[in-house]
Protein backbone atom coordinates (compact mmCIF):
# COMPACT_ATOMS: atom_id res chain seq x y z
CA UNK A 1 0.00 0.00 0.00
CA UNK A 2 1.84 3.24 -0.97
CA UNK A 3 -0.91 6.14 -0.76
CA UNK A 4 -3.71 6.85 1.60
CA UNK A 5 -6.02 9.34 0.85
CA UNK A 6 -7.57 10.74 4.02
CA UNK A 7 -10.12 13.49 3.56
CA UNK A 8 -11.21 15.50 6.40
CA UNK A 9 -14.05 17.77 7.31
CA UNK A 10 -12.33 18.66 11.05
CA UNK A 11 -15.64 17.41 13.17
CA UNK A 12 -15.19 16.09 16.09
CA UNK A 13 -14.34 12.38 14.52
CA UNK A 14 -11.38 13.85 12.71
CA UNK A 15 -8.24 13.33 15.48
CA UNK A 16 -9.97 9.79 15.37
CA UNK A 17 -9.67 9.59 11.92
CA UNK A 18 -5.90 11.10 11.57
CA UNK A 19 -5.13 8.66 13.91
CA UNK A 20 -6.36 5.70 12.29
CA UNK A 21 -4.52 6.31 9.00
CA UNK A 22 -1.13 7.11 10.99
CA UNK A 23 -1.55 3.57 12.63
CA UNK A 24 -1.87 1.94 8.58
CA UNK A 25 0.62 4.26 7.28
CA UNK A 26 3.43 3.29 9.84
CA UNK A 27 2.70 -0.21 9.60
CA UNK A 28 2.25 0.12 5.27
CA UNK A 29 5.38 2.85 5.33
CA UNK A 30 2.58 4.76 3.34
CA UNK A 31 2.09 8.54 2.11
CA UNK A 32 -0.79 9.98 3.96
CA UNK A 33 -2.53 12.61 1.30
CA UNK A 34 -4.81 14.80 3.43
CA UNK A 35 -7.88 16.21 2.21
CA UNK A 36 -10.48 18.92 2.65
CA UNK A 37 -13.47 19.74 0.14
CA UNK A 38 -14.11 22.99 0.62
CA UNK A 39 -17.82 24.00 -1.71
CA UNK A 40 -17.38 25.76 -5.03
CA UNK A 41 -18.65 29.33 -5.46
CA UNK A 42 -22.20 28.57 -6.18
CA UNK A 43 -22.41 26.45 -2.63
CA UNK A 44 -20.50 29.66 -1.27
CA UNK A 45 -23.03 32.08 -2.05
CA UNK A 46 -25.77 29.83 -0.70
CA UNK A 47 -23.94 30.06 2.95
CA UNK A 48 -21.24 27.47 2.40
CA UNK A 49 -17.53 28.01 2.75
CA UNK A 50 -16.10 31.76 3.67
CA UNK A 51 -12.86 32.60 2.88
CA UNK A 52 -12.55 32.52 6.37
CA UNK A 53 -13.60 28.74 6.57
CA UNK A 54 -11.01 28.37 3.76
CA UNK A 55 -8.48 30.17 5.49
CA UNK A 56 -8.79 28.01 8.62
CA UNK A 57 -8.95 24.83 6.45
CA UNK A 58 -5.56 25.70 5.04
CA UNK A 59 -3.89 26.38 8.65
CA UNK A 60 -6.24 23.16 10.09
CA UNK A 61 -4.41 20.71 7.20
CA UNK A 62 -1.10 22.54 7.73
CA UNK A 63 -1.21 21.83 11.59
CA UNK A 64 -2.19 18.09 10.78
CA UNK A 65 0.64 18.00 8.36
CA UNK A 66 3.35 19.10 10.62
CA UNK A 67 2.08 16.87 13.61
CA UNK A 68 2.18 13.90 11.17
CA UNK A 69 5.79 14.36 10.05
CA UNK A 70 6.53 15.02 13.17
CA UNK A 71 4.92 11.62 13.77
CA UNK A 72 7.79 10.44 11.07
CA UNK A 73 5.63 9.87 8.34
CA UNK A 74 5.50 10.82 4.91
CA UNK A 75 2.41 13.76 4.27
CA UNK A 76 0.66 15.92 2.06
CA UNK A 77 -2.05 18.10 1.95
CA UNK A 78 -4.48 18.77 -1.03
CA UNK A 79 -7.85 20.89 -0.96
CA UNK A 80 -10.26 20.66 -3.51
CA UNK A 81 -13.44 22.74 -4.51
CA UNK A 82 -17.09 21.51 -5.05
CA UNK A 83 -18.94 18.24 -4.38
CA UNK A 84 -17.36 16.15 -1.75
CA UNK A 85 -18.13 12.79 -2.23
CA UNK A 86 -17.17 12.98 -5.54
CA UNK A 87 -14.13 14.90 -5.28
CA UNK A 88 -12.67 12.50 -2.76
CA UNK A 89 -13.60 9.91 -5.34
CA UNK A 90 -11.94 11.66 -8.34
CA UNK A 91 -9.32 12.99 -6.53
CA UNK A 92 -8.50 9.65 -5.19
CA UNK A 93 -8.52 7.83 -8.94
CA UNK A 94 -6.10 11.11 -10.04
CA UNK A 95 -3.48 10.29 -7.37
CA UNK A 96 -3.88 5.97 -7.31
CA UNK A 97 -4.99 5.68 -3.90
CA UNK A 98 -4.67 2.44 -2.52
CA UNK A 99 -6.91 3.06 0.21
CA UNK A 100 -9.37 5.82 1.44
CA UNK A 101 -9.71 6.60 5.30
CA UNK A 102 -12.65 8.58 6.30
CA UNK A 103 -14.88 9.70 8.97
CA UNK A 104 -18.42 7.48 8.95
CA UNK A 105 -20.94 10.02 10.45
CA UNK A 106 -23.51 12.21 9.09
CA UNK A 107 -22.88 15.10 11.58
CA UNK A 108 -26.27 16.27 9.49
CA UNK A 109 -28.28 13.59 11.27
CA UNK A 110 -30.43 13.84 14.60
CA UNK A 111 -28.78 10.72 15.23
CA UNK A 112 -24.70 10.35 15.73
CA UNK A 113 -25.00 6.47 14.38
CA UNK A 114 -26.38 7.41 11.23
CA UNK A 115 -23.76 6.76 8.19
CA UNK A 116 -22.56 9.39 6.48
CA UNK A 117 -24.51 9.85 2.58
CA UNK A 118 -20.65 11.06 1.57
CA UNK A 119 -19.04 7.65 3.13
CA UNK A 120 -21.81 5.52 1.28
CA UNK A 121 -21.08 7.27 -1.91
CA UNK A 122 -17.35 6.92 -1.68
CA UNK A 123 -17.81 3.20 -0.61
CA UNK A 124 -19.41 2.56 -3.53
CA UNK A 125 -17.75 4.31 -6.09
CA UNK A 126 -14.23 4.60 -4.54
CA UNK A 127 -11.57 2.22 -7.38
CA UNK A 128 -9.94 1.45 -3.86
CA UNK A 129 -10.34 -0.10 -0.41
CA UNK A 130 -12.55 2.72 1.68
CA UNK A 131 -12.24 2.48 5.23
CA UNK A 132 -14.85 4.48 7.65
CA UNK A 133 -13.81 5.16 10.71
CA UNK A 134 -16.76 5.21 13.45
Amino acid sequence: MNTILVPVDFSEETPEVIECAAMVARRNRSELVLMHVSPGARETSLGGCTSEEEDAAVANLERLERYLRDEGLQVSTAIRTGEPAREIVEFGGSIKADCIIMGRHDHAASTTAAKSPITSYVEQQAPCTVVAVP
